[in-house]
């Protein structure tokens, strides 16, 4: 049996940690004594091994525990996919962040602002289109699961979708947690549970790379910028059109078209 400190030196946690998961019931004592002093067994060893690898793959004290409770290498495996693919997606966010820092810095060694929006706006005219879509309040952490269920109802109806995905914002203001999202495809006049998306003039810019925040926020504001100069208004909610994207391309080939329905 090992005391409470030698299984804190092997295992190079604290004991207020091992006195923590002892609490939590994430990791008891093979042994308390009388006098409340804890023994581990070297077997635990390993246990404490796993719960520090998990921990650093992302996983919180509740997944853990469960999977103590009940090991099976098939779910943990599934898990660790997952983390993987959150873990990936942080990095890729993580050296997007350091690339538009680098370019930052390059900018204002030039003496150049490094908010001006450089982008083209342009208007068109668009036609009166039939579309089947999904409308809920979610979180933004949400958004790609709720085009799965868009793809879902619209494969159960049998559609057959006529062009690209698209994505409404009905809000007024911005609630990460809570935002009012339409998602829908086009589709073919008259197709139950379908809805008539009103034509007329829009203000329109394009998105040529990966679903980046920030590149959002500047196409919107330029969008805004452009509406407020030159003496127009939004006339009905902003809307995405997904004219390129999807698992089999690649993100910097992604094309986003941005329209804000307009009106003098």
């Amino acid at each position: 049996m090992l005391t409470i400190g030698e299984f804190s030196r092997t295992c190079f946690v604290t004991k207020k940690t091992l006195r923590h998961y002892d609490d939590i019931g994430l990791l008891r004592p093979a042994h308390v004594a009388e006098n409340g002093y804890r023994y581990y067994t070297v077997g635990q060893i390993r246990t404490m091994r796993l719960i520090l690898r998990l921990k650093a793959y992302g996983f919180s004290l509740p997944e853990i525990a469960a999977h103590l409770a009940n090991p099976d290498s098939t779910a943990l495996s599934q898990k660790l996919v997952e983390k993987q693919r959150l873990m990936e997606s942080e990095r890729d966010q993580t050296e997007r962040v350091l690339r538009r820092m680098e370019q930052d810095i390059e900018k204002l060694e030039r003496n150049v602002d490094i908010m001006e929006q450089n982008i083209t706006v342009t208007t068109v005219e668009r036609e009166p289109q039939t579309i089947f879509g999904i409308r809920k309040n979610i979180s933004v952490q949400d958004f790609q699961e709720l085009f799965g269920e868009l793809y879902a109802a619209a494969g159960k109806k049998g559609l057959q979708p006529l062009g690209g995905p698209m994505a409404f914002y009905h809000d007024e203001d911005f609630n990460a947690e809570h935002t009012d999202i339409e998602v829908a495809l086009p589709v073919a006049a008259g197709t139950p549970g379908s809805r008539e998306l009103a034509g007329g003039l829009h203000a329109c810019s394009t998105l040529v790379g990966p679903y980046d925040s920030d590149a959002f926020t500047a196409i919107y504001a330029g969008l805004m910028q452009w509406i407020d100069e030159n003496g127009y208004h939004v006339a009905n909610s902003p809307f995405d059109s997904y004219v390129k994207g999807g698992p089999e391309v690649d993100p910097k080939d992604y094309v986003t078209e941005v329209y804000f329905p307009i009106a003098k």
